[in-house]
């Protein structure tokens, strides 16, 4: 599981927390040290140990919400083990023991759908979540969520969806360059270039000017070029290339190689088209 997804993780832990600890308080205190355990170890990547002490937990303790949470835990640590149709189980266990409450639970079954290609299961999955989740005062966590059904809309090619979703969830969390970066790489892929870099400068204007930005321009304005001269060889780019489409493609080049790109592909490259 990508650190990003235990950001977000994290985020819906903080968000329903209240809810949580609701359904916690017929837990024993031994129990609810074991949950606690079991998450630091998903936390920390320690996904093997965790699945063995979320399966005690459901195996020692009797409450109703001890086997909610060891489900929702055993479902993160078969995810992070890339055993996705555990997940779904344990997710689902989990899930009829909340009454279709719990929070976590839809993530850990939407993360592993996703991963085995089951995105229109996936996106129900979200939908839901954002639903239990619109009272929350975490807009940042809901922006996320809109970012990952626009993801998954443009995989079901449902374009004018995945649009709307990024509208949402830029319009939540306003500053977060990572959306804005999801829709130029989307418009990249629909090779509507000029909507790409008018989506990539925005990342920019909101200060994000790291290497990252500035390879992902180079690649797209490559690709571009690629697929207007119809040749992957960069001798004959360079002798098919305006004066003008090099100074563009090189002024991100140089920027990349200035904050220490390691792409041998982009650097030879470099060494043909820019001066």
């Amino acid at each position: 599981m990508t650190v990003k997804t235990k950001a977000l993780l994290f985020f819906l832990l903080f968000t329903s927390v209240t809810t949580q600890a609701q359904r916690l308080i017929t837990t024993s205190n031994k129990c609810y040290k074991k949950i606690q355990e079991g998450n630091k170890l998903n936390d920390a990547g320690q996904y093997d140990q965790a699945f063995n002490a979320f399966t005690d937990i459901i195996k020692d303790c009797s409450a109703k919400d001890a086997k909610e949470e060891g489900n929702v835990g055993l479902a993160t640590a078969a995810n992070g083990l890339e055993r996705y149709e555990q997940a779904i189980d344990c997710a689902n266990a989990a899930i009829k023991l909340s009454k279709k409450k719990n929070v976590m639970a839809y993530y850990a079954r939407s993360f592993a759908y996703t991963k085995l290609g089951q995105n229109h299961e996936a996106r129900e999955d979200l939908m839901h979540i954002t639903e239990l989740t619109k009272k929350n005062k975490n807009v940042k966590a809901r922006a996320t969520m809109f970012a990952q059904l626009a993801q998954i809309d443009f995989q079901l090619n449902r374009i004018a969806q995945a649009d709307s979703n990024l509208i949402k969830a830029s319009e939540l969390d306003p500053t977060n360059p990572a959306f804005f970066i999801q829709k130029g790489d989307i418009n990249v892929k629909l090779k509507n270039y000029n909507d790409a870099f008018v989506a990539y400068d925005q990342v920019l204007d909101l200060g994000k000017r790291d290497l990252e930005i500035y390879q992902i321009r180079t690649e797209a304005r490559l690709k571009q070029y690629q697929e207007k001269y119809n040749t992957l060889d960069a001798k004959q780019l360079a002798k098919r290339m305006t004066t003008s489409e090099k100074k563009t493609l090189c002024v991100d080049l140089n920027k990349s190689v200035e904050l220490g790109l390691r792409n041998l592909q982009l650097e030879l490259l470099g060494t043909m088209i820019c001066e």
